[in-house]
Parts: structure tokens; sequence; C-alpha cells
């Protein structure tokens, strides 16, 4: 389940996701230029840090998932297999 288009900024979670976003943005364009970075790769994880909270990368992600299901299948599963990671941590503590 996504999280509503244009959430809110709650707390320093949101912060540091934001945070990380156009730290991988940054890198992304920098990468399109210099051939020792992977610029498509730090793009394409600064849209999914970014979208929740830009209706503008919520769009883009949708419109890529209509082209790419597959992509977007196996990005679903690594991100669910986090969350649970996530979830398994924070519960043995």
């Amino acid at each position: 389940m996504n999280p509503p288009i244009g959430k809110p900024i709650t707390g320093w979670r949101d912060v540091l996701r934001i945070g990380a976003g156009i730290v991988m943005l940054v890198l992304g364009i920098i990468g399109l230029v210099l051939p020792v970075l992977q610029g498509i790769l730090f793009l394409i994880v600064s849209a999914f840090l970014l979208a929740p909270y830009s209706v503008w990368v919520q769009r883009l992600l949708d419109k890529s998932k209509q082209r790419f299901p597959a992509v977007h299948r196996q990005a679903d599963a690594f991100r669910q297999k986090f969350e649970r990671k996530i979830k398994t941590n924070q519960d043995s503590r």
C-alpha cells in the first residue's frame, strides 16, 4: 500500500528520508555527467525516496509502472522484504 500523495512531514524519519532522497538526486545528476557513478541508479533510488512527498515524482513513478511493470514488481518485492526486516529488528528490541 502506497502512502498518500503529498504526505506531510511528521517527524525526524521523514526529514531523514527527504534528506537522503535529495542526496541521491544530487549524486544521480552528477552521475549522469561522470562515468564513474551510476547516475540512473541514484535517480531511481531518489525517486522512490521522494515519491510520498512529491506529486510530480509520484506521477512519474506511476507512468513508469505502466511502462515497466516487471521492474516495479521487483522493486515492490525488495521494498516489502526490506520493511519486514526493519519490522523484525524493531520487534526484537
